[in-house]
């Protein structure tokens, strides 16, 4: 039986796990054939035709098997105006029959745009006169070499022995002091080398000798600086080394043997200009260490709460007017009012980990750079909405998000954390890693319920809204992941530290790409400006380039012109942050083009349930394309049927960069 019948027969026979099914089948062949596809509508009891409708409906699924090696370039808006197409077109004439060459819409990667991907790999900043080496490299995995497992994988807790007083002692008693080498190894990094700077360093260490750790901690948002290295020594202000490349490593380390290092002005301009809360840890924290968490805070605020009502954690977070930071912003706590007062059991929590936004990589960098605080907050939330089970729902190819956060889970689940009795109280839960395979559409939440039960993502009406009727028809809370990083830190510090931020609502990350000189993740204040971000944090446009507009939002959001840099970003307002993407477009793009970008990619993920959807946005598309376009007030008149006729949100917000195109840039149509 080969790997695929294996890992299909041991799932249950349900329609639920048709998406892990046939993820199965393609991580073992590459793709999805006839057969296959037959064995798994058998197994799990589905009508072969109601299969074939999913495997057709997510991006991510291959019908049609590849070559022997397969090259995908992003042709997304960030890689695309950084040189996207003509690594495509470098490598067209080169590639020969064994290669399947394919452009796709975006690697989430971004702040190391253009990026090619080749079996798998993602190669960041690329050139075209680098194309004929990725072609003639071995196909290799991205992930970075080994260094030592973390003292606290084996080490565990007796489940509710103790309580979180034992966690705590047990977590110190693992502490590790002296000098550390912190080596950031998030998506970003591994695209441009980290993993030859983490094996340089280890063996380096090694050579001399040195009594120092290496750790390898995520992405600290500095990703125009990977390879980043921070020396973080006691009693000393830790030392950021960007730029950290293999061959800079003995030079690196001379440097710290002759007390030499020297704050870098780029990165202490990125980080002073930011209120780092959300963010705080990233970058200092090992992902894979539940201990070092701990240590640094994490589950104090579970355990608090666990020795109160849960009624306390929906009245703190309320009390902060804490607000849903997908796009939406809706009030968190509303959600889990709604679900614990509903009638039925068991409840639910989905963590929309999802994120198919091209030019939207924030929650990632999350993930991948403090797994235990997201835990936490999904932990909290399952609390205080009366929630037993947690789906932390996760895209099909957020492959280190997923690694980080299942190891996170299973640390958790061995320290008492997660399970049965949770800390010793009345609180079970259990929490559970699915992943997705692409989908736009997922960000709606009904449709995100569609896809847990094994069906095409498609989003139901409302009422009855999740809260009353949601996943298998039972009360459902469906919360994003930057929101709920938010919630420990606001059940910790109470609600007014948070009202004390950004005018009362607190923090917003944003993913800065684009044509900047210093793209990555950045944390500020609600009610900063694009100005903040892209001059303070993002150090502006390349010399003698001068900013002709913003793409804010992604595929759902608009196109902001520089006259509006200083305008406050607050949602509701003329400057809208969104899902937090900020891609600044310099005088040589097109914004007609960048425009045609977002349309088709909102065309192509269109579920086709709803016609204004459907058809609203393919016509906006093919206008754009035409020889002669029609008349502006036509061309308006469609998009305002479509924003308001649409379903869900993808058909509602998808003609907003072409209704902000048509005020603020009327001659680019």
């Amino acid at each position: 039986m080969s790997d695929w019948r294996a890992t299909v027969h041991a799932l249950p026979r349900k329609r639920t796990w048709l998406l892990p099914a046939l993820r199965a089948v393609q991580h073992d062949l590459r793709w999805i054939p006839a057969e296959a596809l037959a064995g798994v509508a058998a197994h799990l009891r589905v009508p072969l035709s109601e299969a074939y409708g999913v495997a057709t409906h997510y991006p991510e699924f291959r019908l049609a098997e590849p070559a022997a090696r397969l090259v995908r370039v992003c042709t997304g808006v960030s890689c695309r105006i950084r040189g996207g197409l003509d690594l495509l077109k470098a490598l067209t004439p080169i590639v020969g029959p064994d290669v399947t060459l394919e452009p796709f819409d975006c690697a989430f990667n971004c702040s190391v745009a253009p990026v090619v991907e080749v079996d798998g790999a993602c190669h960041g900043r690329v050139n075209p006169d680098e194309v004929h080496r990725l072609l003639s490299a071995p196909s290799h995995s991205s992930r970075p070499p080994s260094v030592g497992e973390d003292s606290s994988i084996q080490a565990s807790v007796q489940q509710g022995a103790g309580g979180f007083a034992e966690v705590s002692r047990h977590a110190e008693s693992l502490a590790h002091r002296g000098l550390a080498f912190m080596v950031g190894v998030g998506s970003c990094s591994l695209a441009v080398g980290v993993a030859d700077t983490l094996q340089a360093l280890t063996e380096e260490i090694r050579r001399r000798r040195l009594s120092a750790r290496v750790v390898t901690v995520g992405c600290n948002g500095l990703c125009w600086a990977a390879p980043i290295v921070t020396v973080v020594s006691p009693g000393r202000e830790s030392q950021h080394l960007p730029h950290a490349t293999a061959d800079r490593i003995p030079a690196l380390l001379d440097a710290v043997a002759a007390d030499r290092l020297e704050p870098h002005p780029g990165v202490v301009s990125f980080l002073e200009h930011q209120r780092r809360e959300l963010t705080a840890r990233c970058g200092l924290v090992s992902p894979g260490d539940i201990a070092d968490a701990i240590r640094r805070g994490s589950y104090a605020a579970l355990s608090a709460a666990l020795e109160a009502r849960p009624e306390g954690v929906i009245e703190t977070v309320k009390a902060a007017g804490l607000r849903g930071r997908g796009g939406a912003y809706f009030a968190a706590a509303l959600k889990w009012e709604g679900a614990r007062k509903a009638a039925g059991s068991p409840k639910y929590l989905i963590v929309n980990g999802e994120e198919g936004e091209p030019g939207i990589f924030k929650d990632r960098h999350l993930m991948e750079g403090d797994p235990h605080r997201l835990l936490e907050g999904a932990l909290l939330a399952a609390y205080a909405a009366g929630a037993s089970r947690v789906y932390l729902y996760i895209h099909g190819e957020a492959h280190l998000s997923a690694e980080r956060m299942a190891q996170a889970l299973e640390h958790a689940r061995r320290w008492g954390l997660v399970g049965h009795r949770v800390l010793d109280s009345e609180f079970s839960v259990e929490v559970e890693i699915r992943r997705g395979a692409g989908g736009f559409v997922l960000g709606e939440e009904t449709a995100l319920m569609e896809s847990l039960e094994g069906r095409r993502a498609m989003p139901r009406p409302k009422p009855p809204f999740p809260t009353e009727a949601g996943l298998f028809g039972r009360p459902t809370v469906i919360n994003n992941v930057e929101t709920l990083f938010a919630v420990s830190l606001i059940v910790a510090r109470g609600a007014d530290w948070w009202t004390s931020l950004g005018k009362g609502q607190g923090t917003k990350c944003f993913g800065l790409s684009g044509h900047l000189a210093r793209p990555g993740l950045a944390e500020v204040e609600m009610g900063a400006t694009l100005r903040d971000l892209l001059e303070g944090i993002g150090g502006s446009l390349a010399a003698g380039h001068v900013l002709s507009g913003v793409v804010l939002g992604g595929p759902s959001g608009i196109i902001v012109p520089p006259r509006d840099l200083d305008e406050p970003l607050v949602p509701g307002g003329r400057v809208n942050p969104g899902t937090g993407g900020v891609v600044a477009l310099d005088e040589t793009v097109s914004i007609r083009e960048v425009i045609r970008t977002l349309l088709d990619f909102n065309t192509r993920e269109s579920c086709g349930k709803c016609t204004p959807c459907r058809e609203g946005t393919a016509r906006l598309r093919d206008w754009l394309d035409a020889p002669v376009a029609p008349d502006r007030g036509v061309i308006g008149e469609l998009s305002e049927v479509v924003r308001l006729a649409s379903l869900c949100g993808l058909g509602q917000a998808a003609p907003l960069s072409i209704l902000s195109a048509l005020r603020d840039f009327p001659r680019a149509l």
